[in-house]
């Protein structure tokens, strides 16, 4: 095989490696398991213009599963208290346990860029 040949073979095997495990990440979350977590984000983010949840299957830098919750607000005239998100990632730890789910929640909040935030 020529050199171009062989990176085009490596590249196909790399898409084809890439494709099966991004396939295989979404698959891994039940439908009960993210309204259970999009329960606990609503209880907890509501009056601070929780939006709506993305959540996803991923890995952490080492490897290990995790549950990605990308948290989406919308903007409210007054300022948020952070103190709001304290806890949050354990209450939603606990409700995930509780459906025997091994993932580990990662949270990330996306606030609208005009929204203010108390200390």
């Amino acid at each position: 095989m020529s050199d171009p040949d062989v990176r085009s073979s490596r590249k196909r095997a790399f898409v084809r490696e890439a494709t099966r495990v991004v396939a295989n990440q979404d698959q891994d979350i039940p439908n009960n398991v993210k309204r259970a977590v999009e329960k606990v984000l609503r209880d907890r983010l509501g009056l601070a213009g929780f939006a709506g949840a993305d959540i996803r299957a991923d890995r952490d830098f080492d490897g290990d599963p995790i549950l990605l919750v990308d948290v989406n607000y919308n903007f409210v005239d007054r300022p948020i208290s952070s103190k709001i998100t304290f806890g949050l990632p354990t209450e939603v730890r606990k409700a995930l346990i509780s459906l025997g789910e091994s993932h580990f929640p990662q949270i990330r909040h996306h606030l609208n860029e005009q929204q203010k935030i108390a200390s």
